[in-house]
């Protein structure tokens, strides 16, 4: 690889704001490496203020991929499939081989696998960089969901995933069932990494749910569904009021958990 440059690169082909794990990995390297990390990701939602005001973190944003138009015959979804990482493909590779300075390494999100882990491979050794994967899941596996499991798109997609991941200087992933599987199956040794939530990531105080709770209170108390459990028999009676909501109350200045608030229960998709 020669001489050691001091950065890191982190690539996510996805919204960054929604990747803790890649954000986590490139405050790790930054802090306790202290080498210079690039991250190579989609805009949308931002990431964590740490992220964002450690110098020594740079953001580079690609361009996505257009949204499909509305209307756009059922016909033309091979080409799509085609076109569609072929354009990722060469964004990526601009970006990782011309926008940013050459790492030591380059440590990739997958899935997605393509053209995410091709484009990695291609980068790292134009640029004599190691090359490491992160294993969230396996990508055909999600593309399956969509397209069926006999979908010969499915078939090349799991080669090329197989084939490239074979090809990574070192792998991480997330649990134990998941190194059983790159072990037996794919011919990958990966390291059980798991996640080490940082400082900011803790329970939430009572200032910090009141605050939550009044932002919600509209969307919580006055739902759609007049049988919404939490507002039934409500619906037009709550006015907004800052100093109390469905699940707090402000009581002589200071902010107290009400005893007759309602369970909450989050479903999340990640």
């Amino acid at each position: 690889m020669g001489k050691r440059r001091g950065r890191a690169c982190v690539v996510v082909l996805g919204d960054i704001g929604r990747s803790p794990r890649m954000q986590y990995h490139a405050l790790s390297l930054a802090r306790q490496a202290c080498l210079q990390v690039d991250i190579v990701a989609y805009g949308g939602s931002d990431p964590h203020m740490a992220v964002l005001e450690n110098q020594s973190i740079h953001i580079h944003k690609m361009k996505q991929w257009p949204v499909r138009p509305q209307g756009v015959p059922k016909i033309l979804n091979p080409l799509i499939l085609l076109l569609k990482p072929l354009f990722q493909f060469f964004m990526l590779l601009w970006y990782l081989c011309v926008k940013i300075p050459a790492p030591d390494v380059f440590i990739v999100q997958n899935p997605p696998s393509v053209p995410t882990l091709v484009a990695v491979k291609w980068a790292s050794w134009l640029r004599k960089s190691m090359f490491i994967v992160d294993w969230h899941n396996f990508g055909y596996t999600l593309l399956a969901l969509s397209l069926g499991r006999n979908s010969p798109f499915v078939a090349v997609y799991r080669w090329v995933e197989r084939h490239y991941g074979r090809m990574a200087n070192g792998s991480l992933c997330v649990t134990k069932a998941m190194q059983h599987e790159l072990s037996q199956n794919w011919g990958i040794n990966a390291i059980v990494l798991y996640d080490q939530p940082p400082e900011f990531f803790h329970p939430a105080s009572v200032e910090e749910k009141h605050k939550l709770f009044c932002r919600l209170d509209k969307v919580i108390s006055q739902p759609y569904g007049i049988c919404d459990c939490a507002s039934y028999g409500s619906i037009g009676m709550r006015n907004c009021n800052s100093n109390e909501t469905l699940f707090t109350t402000i009581s002589d200045g200071d902010i107290l958990l009400k005893p007759n608030r309602p369970a909450l229960v989050v479903s999340s998709t990640s």
